[in-house]
């Protein structure tokens, strides 16, 4: 039986194989039964451009990496180019294009954004310096996104990435940013489409998309998403599997009115791989990259469920009304064992390990209800937007006390056997945050929109432990009552095709350490400025842009000198520095992304020898980052495509207080791909991922563990049906 009780049909390789089979064909039949029809039906997953006189962020269909309009800034889509602050789009055609199955391999190709991964299950995430916030189709998520696992982007129609604060929208946050995942939405007509991928190390992927109206008039609508994975990983001893299922239905009230309805569960079952140490004289271990020193039975599993509904009604005057609400589950399971020291050269790799077992629970519900529209004053028209959204989080855990093996060589680790300890361990917590937000955008002249808005916040933590642990009272943890986050920004049109803008944005981030006399930190507060330039090229088929921001946060927690244990309030830190993109289609048949990112960060105030030294040492000054594929339009060649994409970036080091500082050279990961169009609605893919098999780590520790390989050159073929 599958232990995570849930998807045992896909637990198996024939499994896959067998619902990638079924689904091809049924791809195929729908779109040779839609060509055999009256010519209504689309032969692709359609994109619908306007609906109700609006314009629609919606990626999927476009066959573009360029998006004309976003959700992120404003929960109403809006034009990029009328945003005053920096934001990418991943989308729909780039995913299906470049295989990213993952919010990892999505993340690691947007503009400015860092990856560092965590194990072989969920990576951590950084924008400008800091870890961004999550949204969930506009819906913010309190700390949702690095290291949590996330759904595969088989359900999600785009991401959507804001650079820099958004406590207008989100709340509390960092000053990094936050990352919207909008869910696909079931389409009026009838449509499939079918993924089977083979790549290296046995990596099995079968996905299949159905979509349609359920009823004569196509008021009730509906869609399901089906994603099966089986594969080893490129480490020694090493298997995991995921099962994805997405249904979602659609039902028109009324004209005006529209509800939906949708339910996602995932479940993961991988080896927990976190990499290998290093030497104490701080240099890396001479080890081949399918080197691990984890035990066979180590693994980390995941399951997921997400309930999503939402209500939509528009006005007879263009004034729209949004409710939407989520509610995400998820439980963790880890059990493992991972060295805690370095290896001292000479030793014949021996190294002293931990050994825990521990489980988490995870329930998030969240809502966001807004009202947007227009008013005219003095002649003009001006947009308005309030709203108001609520987010909980608690967390229940159950653990086992960690034991410690000493003298154990790294390519033997399963001389250490199971834990099988009674649990010990019991924490609970409790995170809520409500608040009232609003902007109105004030179109002063023609070519010059002036947007102010604010948000009041309530914020509340507390935690206390739990059976089998000794029970305790709650502790109350991080607090804030009517936090104002203002918001001001200011776009010029020099021409149809080019702004320029400026902008403000304030940082709110409670904080949970104690000061001496009772209670906790104030929160961490500050600013961000950014200017930048916004273009539409090549009759509006590729969006430019560059930005120049400063961001400073104050309050950060500093040890007090004369009250060990406890804080004051005087840490503060900078980060700046420039992004450059481009996405979209310069040339008919060519799609490109691209972005640069220069960035600085530095501690203003800390500790004596943290002074001038940066937030983090992972995060990199200069990082490039280019996809592109190419589809001849005429010739010989008509009917391939060819992609060709790289990932750079700067040196870094380790980032471990008290620890050997690690260094790691600047390095470039390239990417190539053919394909071919093997008939209407069927095509084949095949991608060399780190085409010149260069090795570097995705994560350098500096301690124990966490020093993680970049994976090895990989091939993978991919065939697509419907699409």
């Amino acid at each position: 039986m599958n232990p995570t009780g849930r998807w045992s049909f896909f637990s198996d390789n024939k499994s896959i194989f067998m619902l990638s089979a079924l689904t091809l064909a049924l791809s195929q039949a729908v779109f040779a039964a839609s060509e055999e029809g009256a010519g209504e039906a689309t032969q692709t997953l359609p994109s619908v451009q306007v609906t109700d006189s609006r314009i629609t962020a919606d990626t999927e269909g476009s066959k573009s990496y360029g998006s004309k309009a976003v959700t992120v800034a404003g929960k109403v889509p809006m034009e990029r180019k009328e945003i005053p602050r920096s934001i990418s789009v991943i989308t729909r055609q780039q995913m299906d294009d470049q295989n990213l199955f993952t919010i990892g391999d999505a993340l690691k190709q947007a503009t400015g954004v860092t990856l560092v991964t965590n194990d072989s299950g969920q990576d951590q995430f950084a924008i400008r310096g800091g870890a961004p916030n999550l949204q969930l189709d506009g819906v913010p998520v309190y700390n949702g996104l690095s290291g949590y696992q996330q759904f595969d982007m088989a359900i999600y129609d785009r991401i959507e990435i804001l650079r820099g604060p958004a406590g207008l929208l989100d709340g509390s946050g960092s000053f990094a940013g936050t990352v919207n995942l909008v869910k696909k939405m079931p389409r009026k007509e009838a449509a499939a489409s079918a993924v089977v991928s083979l790549g290296s190390w046995n990596n099995q992927i079968g996905q299949v998309d159905v979509t349609g109206a359920l009823n004569e008039d196509k008021t009730l609508r509906g869609r399901f998403v089906g994603s099966v994975q089986d594969r080893d990983y490129f480490f020694d001893r090493s298997h995991g599997n995921r099962s994805l299922g997405y249904g979602v239905i659609e039902y028109d009230f009324t004209p005006s009115t529209t509800g939906s309805f949708s339910y996602a569960g995932q479940a993961d079952q991988g080896p927990g791989f976190s990499g290998i140490g290093n030497f104490t004289n701080t240099e890396f271990m001479n080890v081949s990259r399918s080197t691990n020193p984890n035990p066979s039975w180590q693994r980390y599993n995941w399951n997921s469920d997400e309930y999503s509904a939402g209500l939509e009604h528009h006005f007879a005057n263009d004034w729209v009304a949004k409710v939407k609400a989520n509610r995400r589950e998820q439980s963790q399971h880890f059990k493992d064992a991972y060295p805690t020291t370095g290896v001292t050269p000479g030793t014949y790799n021996i190294a002293t390990y931990n050994r825990r077992d521990a489980y988490y629970w995870y329930t998030r519900d969240g809502m966001d209800a807004n009202l947007s529209g227009s008013f005219d004053l003095l002649g003009r028209t001006h947009q308005v937007l309030i709203g108001y959204n609520y987010d909980w989080f608690g967390t229940t855990s159950r653990s086992r006390a960690t034991q410690t093996f000493s003298n154990v060589n790294l390519f033997n680790p399963d001389v250490i056997p199971e834990l099988t300890t009674p649990f010990t361990g019991g924490t609970e917590s409790v995170t809520t945050q409500q608040g009232l937000y609003g902007n109105v955008r004030f179109k002063l002249l023609d070519p010059l929109t002036l947007t102010l808005g604010g948000r009041f916040t309530d914020f509340n933590a507390r935690s206390h432990n739990i059976a089998p642990a000794t029970p305790t009272a709650w502790v109350q943890g991080a607090k804030a009552n009517n936090e104002f986050t203002p918001y001001g920004g200011l776009v010029f049109d020099i021409t149809k095709e080019i702004s320029v803008y400026g902008s403000y944005a304030d940082i709110f981030v409670p904080q949970t350490q104690l000061v001496y006399g009772g209670g906790s930190l104030d929160p961490k507060v500050g600013r961000q400025y950014e200017i930048g330039a916004k273009g539409e090229f090549f009759e509006r088929k590729l969006d430019t842009s560059v930005a120049v921001f400063n961001i400073q946060d104050q309050n950060r927690a500093f040890a007090d000198p004369d009250h060990p244990g406890f804080y004051v309030p005087l840490g503060k830190v900078q980060s700046q520095g420039l992004d450059l993109e481009a996405s979209g289609s310069p040339l008919p048949g060519l799609e490109v992304n691209t972005g640069y990112t220069y960035q600085t960060t530095k501690n203003l105030v800390a500790a004596a020898n943290l002074v001038g030294q940066p937030i983090n040492n992972w995060y990199p000054k200069h990082n490039f980052k280019l996809w592109s594929n190419y589809r001849p339009q005429s010739g010989e060649l008509t009917g391939f495509n060819f992609g060709l994409g790289v990932n750079g970036q700067s040196a870094t080091t380790s980032n471990c207080t008290g620890c050997k500082v690690l260094k790691q050279g600047a390095y470039s990961v390239w990417t190539a791909q053919i394909g071919y169009k093997l008939s209407r609605n069927l095509s084949a893919n095949l991608t060399v991922e780190n085409l010149f098999d260069r090795t570097y780590y995705t994560r350098i520790q500096g301690d124990n563990t966490y020093n993680y390989f970049g994976t090895p050159r990989n091939v993978m073929l991919t065939l697509r049906a419907g699409t």
